[in-house]
Parts: C-alpha cells; sequence; structure tokens
C-alpha cells in the first residue's frame, strides 16, 4: 500500500511537471508567434517610410530648382545630406 501511494505520488509530480512544461512551450511559441507578426509590421513601416523620405528628398530638390529659377536662396540644410544617402541605401 505504501509503495502504490508513492508511485501514484511520483506520476503526479511528474504528470504536474509535463503539464508546466506544456505550458511553458506554449507559452514561447506564442511569444514567438507575436515577435514575428511585430517584425513583419515593422518592416512593412520601415518600407513606407523609405518611400516616404525617397518621395520627400524628390520634392525637396524639385522645389530647390523651381526657387533658384525664380532667384529665390535656398537655405542649406543643418545636417549634411550625405546622411540621408547613406540611411536609404543601408
Amino acid at each position: 500500500m505504501l509503495i502504490q501511494y508513492f508511485y501514484a505520488n511520483k506520476i503526479l509530480r511528474m504528470k504536474q511537471a509535463i503539464f508546466i512544461k506544456d505550458m511553458a512551450l506554449r507559452d514561447v511559441r506564442a511569444e514567438g508567434n507575436r515577435l514575428h507578426e511585430q517584425e513583419t509590421e515593422l518592416s512593412k513601416q520601415q518600407t513606407s517610410l523609405t518611400h516616404g523620405i525617397r518621395h520627400l528628398r524628390g520634392d525637396i530638390k524639385a522645389l530647390a530648382l523651381r526657387l533658384r529659377e525664380r532667384e529665390i536662396d535656398v537655405p542649406e540644410p543643418d545636417f549634411p545630406l550625405s546622411e540621408l544617402q547613406e540611411d536609404l541605401d543601408g
């Protein structure tokens, strides 16, 4: 009887350990899925922002050209324009 109780108790602890590990595995998989979705969304946002920056750069160049044609001074930016190009290329 004592041996039967010992084994039943041991089996119960093993089942509990398996249950806890299964829950942890499920949580890790859910977190992995969430991170993958977040990565996809951030990638889409980055692509959208990159296209927006390129569009704005084209608009700025066209505007600067029109201003120069009208002999209106175009102020120099407070930052090097090469930084924009590096960010878009990278």
